[in-house]
C-alpha cells in the first residue's frame, strides 16, 4: 500500500527534472494516476496496519481501513477529473509536476499512522497548495498565497508541540500513543489542524484562496485540501484522548455550517458562492467526525470539484463570476454539471449528497441537528442561484477533455446516489428542497454581499489566537 505514495512521489520527482517536456511530464502524472487506480482497487475490502522500518517503537507505521478509503477515492476521482480538464490549456510541465507530487502526498496522508509523518506529508501537500493557487501569477492570487501561508505557519506550530509533548511522554509517534495521553496535547493537535479545517472562523485564509485561484486549482483546495483535517478528526477521534473534543467539534461543526450558508446565501460571484459553501459542507463533516462524514467528505470532494471547475470554465468563457450575469450566456453542455453539482450539494434523491448527508443527518441528535436542517435549507436557497440561470440557445464548443472530465464526475455522483439509494429520506429530501426553493424567489432581492471583515489577515490571525486562548482556558 505503501507503493500509492511512493510511485505519484518519485514519478513527480522525475517531472519535475524534464518540467521542460510537457508531454512526458503529461504522460507521467497519467501514470501514476493509473497505477493508484490500480493499488487501490488490489486492496478493496482489506484492514491492515503495518510498521516499514526495523527500528521498534520509531518505526514509520502505515495502514488502511473504511475510513482512508473514501479519502483515498476522492483524491483519485478529483485529480484525475483536474488533470482532464487542464489539457489544451496553457498549462506548462512544471504544473503537471506539481499534480504528480501532490498525488503523492496527500496519499501519503491518508495511509500513515504516524504523526510527524502527518507534518511532513501534510505540510509537503500544503507547500504545492501555496505555489498552485499563486499559479496564475496574479496579485490577488499571490496575496491569497502569502495569507494561507501565514496563518498556516502559526497553526502547524500549535501542532508540532502538541506532537512533540506526545512523543516525550511516550516515546513514539505512533496514533495508538493518543490512547493514553491527557487533554494537553490533544487540545494543541486539534487547535493546530483546525488553521486547515475549512471550518468558520478559524480557516479565513479559505475565501481568499479558493475564489482566486485557477479554475483547476479551487477543487483542489476545496475538494482535497481541507479534507486532510476531516480525515484527521476522524481517524484522532477513535483514541482516548482526543474523546473529550468529540462535543466541542460538534458544536463548531454545527456552527459553521449555518454561518456558511449565510455568507453564501448572500455572495453574488460563483467562485465565492461555492468557497463559502466549502465551510457549511466541511461544517456538516465535523459535526458528525465518523463514518457517514468520511464518505460525505468523498461526496463533497466530488460535487464541489464538479462545480468549481465547470464555474472556471464559464468564467475562463465569459470573463464574469457574476451568476446573474451568466444568464442567456451559458449553454446547455455547461448547465448540465452545473446542475447536477448544485442538485447533489442539496441533497437530491439519487445524487451522491443524498445519500451522505441523510447518513450524517442520521448519526446526529439534539439542537445540532437542527442547525444542520436550517443549512440545508440555505443550501437550496444558495443554489437556486445556479438551478434557474437561463441557458442560450446559442451552440457553444466545448473540448473533448472538459465534457469528459465533468462525465467522470458527473457518473460518479450517479453511481454513488443509485447505490447508496434509502428510499426512507426522499421525503426528508423533498421537503427541505420544496421549502428552500421558495424562499429563494422570497428573500433573493434582500441578498447582499457580506463584509469580509473576518477574512482580513490580522482579524483572522486575532480570531484564530483567541480561539487557542479559549481552548487552554477549557482544558485548565
Amino acid at each position: 500500500m505503501v507503493n500509492i505514495s511512493l510511485i505519484p512521489l518519485f514519478l513527480g520527482g522525475l517531472s519535475l527534472i524534464l518540467n521542460r517536456h510537457k508531454r512526458i511530464t503529461i504522460g507521467l502524472t497519467f501514470v501514476s494516476m493509473l497505477l493508484s487506480v490500480l493499488i487501490l482497487v488490489l486492496n478493496l475490502g482489506k484492514n491492515f496496519e503495518t510498521v516499514i522500518g526495523d527500528w521498534g517503537a520509531l518505526g514509520i507505521s502505515i495502514g488502511y481501513d473504511e475510513i482512508a478509503l473514501p479519502f483515498l477515492l476522492a483524491v483519485v476521482v478529483v485529480l484525475f477529473a483536474v488533470f482532464m480538464n487542464s489539457l489544451h490549456k496553457n498549462y506548462d510541465g512544471f504544473f503537471y509536476a506539481l499534480i504528480t507530487l501532490l498525488l503523492g502526498s496527500l496519499n501519503a496522508v491518508f495511509i500513515t499512522r504516524d504523526l510527524f509523518n502527518v507534518y511532513v506529508s501534510f505540510e509537503l501537500a500544503s507547500i504545492i497548495g501555496f505555489i498552485l493557487i499563486a499559479y496564475g501569477r496574479k496579485g490577488r492570487q499571490i496575496w491569497a498565497t502569502l495569507k494561507y501561508m501565514l496563518i498556516s505557519a502559526l497553526g502547524f506550530n500549535f501542532y508540532l508541540i502538541g506532537i512533540g509533548l506526545v512523543y516525550m511522554r511516550s516515546g513514539t509517534f505512533s496514533f495508538s500513543a493518543m490512547d493514553n495521553m491527557d487533554k494537553l496535547p490533544a487540545m494543541l493537535i486539534f487547535v493546530g489542524l483546525s488553521v486547515k479545517s475549512g471550518l468558520f472562523l478559524l480557516s479565513m485564509w479559505l475565501p481568499d484562496a479558493h475564489a482566486n485561484a485557477v479554475t483547476e486549482i479551487s477543487p483542489i483546495l476545496s475538494g482535497l485540501m481541507v479534507k486532510i483535517e476531516d480525515y484527521l478528526v476522524i481517524r484522532f477521534l477513535q483514541y482516548g484522548s482526543f474523546e473529550w473534543l468529540r462535543g466541542v467539534y460538534l458544536i463548531v461543526g454545527s456552527i459553521s455550517a449555518v454561518a456558511g450558508v449565510i455568507f453564501a446565501m448572500n455572495a453574488r460571484k460563483a467562485k465565492d458562492i461555492l468557497a463559502y459553501h466549502t465551510f457549511s459542507q466541511i461544517g456538516f463533516i465535523i459535526a458528525a467526525s465518523n463514518i457517514a462524514a468520511a464518505w460525505h467528505a468523498f461526496s463533497h470532494a466530488v460535487f464541489k470539484g464538479l462545480l468549481f471547475m465547470t464555474a472556471g470554465n464559464i468564467y475562463e468563457r465569459l470573463g464574469t463570476q457574476k451568476v446573474e450575469e451568466w444568464n442567456e450566456k451559458i449553454s446547455r453542455k455547461e448547465y448540465i454539471p452545473l446542475l447536477v453539482g448544485s442538485a447533489a450539494i442539496i441533497g437530491a434523491p439519487l445524487t451522491s449528497g443524498f445519500v451522505t448527508k441523510n447518513e450524517i443527518m442520521d448519526s446526529i441528535i439534539g439542537p445540532a441537528k437542527y442547525l444542520l436542517v436550517i443549512a440545508s435549507v440555505g443550501t437550496v436557497i444558495s443554489f437556486a442561484k445556479f438551478v434557474f440561470v437561463r441557458t442560450s440557445k446559442e451552440k457553444v464548443k466545448l473540448s473533448w477533455n472538459s465534457q469528459l472530465a465533468s462525465m467522470i464526475m458527473i457518473f460518479t455522483i450517479f453511481a454513488h446516489g443509485i447505490l447508496g439509494f434509502d428510499s426512507h429520506h426522499v421525503l426528508d429530501a423533498l421537503v427541505m428542497i420544496t421549502a428552500g426553493i421558495p424562499l429563494y424567489f422570497v428573500l433573493k432581492r434582500f441578498f447582499k454581499p457580506l463584509p469580509k471583515t473576518f477574512e482580513r489577515l490580522d482579524n483572522a490571525l486575532l480570531i484564530y489566537l483567541v480561539f487557542f486562548a479559549v481552548m487552554v482556558t477549557f482544558i485548565i
